[in-house]
């Protein structure tokens, strides 16, 4: 599946609006995309660049529920992670129907914000292998573009982190190809926590029932999926940085300015007729890509706790990040308070967990508080001080990145059965 087929199963659910006006790629984009935050925006005609642009084409849960082909997400996700699947590579690949030079000012990447540190690729998935292995990491990170062939790319210490450190050590740049203009399934899989060394495409392929491909780029023969509509080939460089930021992260705050690698791009390629992509940030495309695989790792440390999950959470208004709701039926008195440890467990940057029973519809938030309100007694809220956090929490103490931990049990108490705890009205 690409692209393209997406989003005519977009324009078939009218969940896309089409921008016939010439478009700003200076705060404009962010405009129409924020005016229309339910539904992807293709922009016909981009000022100053040739090649369209679309953003917003994973904003709601109904659209996660129809690419993953299931009303179970969790339950499908984590199947996927736990039996992944290898792509079968092939040599064809229409994404290389057009070579050359790579160029940061031919393609249309928004500046989002007024005081982001310049223009920011946010949806490029990263493909790069790891030393001494056959095996591709695949992941997205943002880039801010320094000049026509140069950008920032910020590397947080996870799976790309240690293969630029591991070539660096050697004396070594990092090949790497970036792919822009993908079904969304592909972004889900490159944002999952797998374990080092395994193949987020193999997560994908499997959720796409084995019909994704893989073909090696001309130049560095790294693997990457068939039949996207972009790919950027250069190499991260070993031994420069650029300060990079600020940037308006998840949580709709500036994230600091840091010195971060730098990457070149040697080449560019696409398709026909290709379209690129954005990604805008702290909305709710961002949320699901970064929050939804976290969902289904909480549901699988949360299924070890107690037999009955009912759903997962992360919140809005935790910027699909922070706080997660969880939905159980516990099975005795205390039980809450484990899940939520598990849910901590399971994603570290988790701030706040809110424990409910079946009852209660996690995405509604006037249920969730009303369930904080009525269930949650004196001893049950938890607040465990100075432990590790999440970088991306502003609240954090930025010398040592601790924070804080809280657990709400808003589910109803064994020892009191259900007296005084069933909502008789509707919500």
């Amino acid at each position: 599946m690409s692209l393209k087929p997406y989003l005519d199963s977009l324009i078939k659910s009218d969940s896309i609006v089409e921008i016939e006006e010439v478009v700003n790629l200076d705060k404009e984009v962010t405009a129409y995309l924020q005016k229309h935050e339910e539904k992807a925006v293709f922009f016909k005609n981009i000022n100053e660049v040739s090649f369209p642009l679309v953003g917003n084409l994973l904003t709601t849960r109904n659209q996660l529920g129809d690419i993953i082909n299931s009303s179970k997400h969790h339950q499908e996700f984590l199947q996927a992670l736990q039996n992944p699947v290898e792509p079968e590579e092939v040599v064809e690949n229409t994404t290389f129907q057009n070579q050359k030079k790579g160029n940061f000012s031919e393609l249309p990447i928004p500046k989002f914000f007024s005081n982001d540190g310049g223009k920011y690729l946010t949806s490029g998935i990263v493909f790069a292998k790891f030393p001494d292995s056959n095996v591709y990491n695949a992941s997205i990170h943002r880039i801010m573009v320094i000049d026509n062939q140069r950008g920032a790319i910020r590397l947080v210490p996870r799976d790309l982190h240690h293969i630029y450190v591991e070539n660096s050590k050697n004396g070594e740049d990092t090949p790497v190809a970036i792919a822009v203009g993908y079904h969304p399934i592909l972004g889900l899989a490159a944002s999952s926590p797998l374990p080092i060394n395994h193949s987020e495409m193999s997560v994908a392929n499997t959720l796409l029932k084995g019909k994704l491909n893989v073909a090696k780029t001309p130049r560095y023969n790294i693997v990457i999926p068939t039949d996207v509509e972009f790919i950027l080939e250069g190499k991260i460089i070993k031994d420069k940085t650029y300060e990079e930021g600020p940037f308006v992260d998840i949580t709709g705050t500036a994230d600091h300015i840091r010195k971060q690698p730098i990457v070149e791009i040697e080449k560019l390629y696409h398709k026909d007729n290709p379209i690129f992509q954005t990604i805008l940030p702290s909305y709710e495309e961002h949320f699901i890509l970064m929050g939804f695989p976290r969902e289904t790792q909480i549901y699988n440390y949360v299924s070890k706790v107690v037999p009955k999950v009912h759903d997962v959470y992360l919140t809005p208004g935790g910027s699909g990040w922070l706080h997660a709701v969880v939905s159980v039926t516990p099975q005795k008195l205390g039980d809450a308070k484990n899940v939520a440890l598990a849910a901590f467990a399971a994603h570290p940057s988790l701030k706040w967990c809110t424990i409910v029973n079946e009852d209660i519809d996690v995405h509604n938030p006037r249920a969730v508080e009303w369930a904080t309100m009525t269930r949650a007694g004196n001893k049950d809220i938890i607040i465990i001080d100075n432990v590790r956090g999440s970088s991306l929490d502003p609240s954090r103490n930025a010398q040592d990145n601790t924070t804080i931990k809280v657990i709400i049990d808003a589910t109803t108490k064994e020892e009191k059965g259900n007296k005084g705890y069933e909502r008789l009205i509707p919500f």
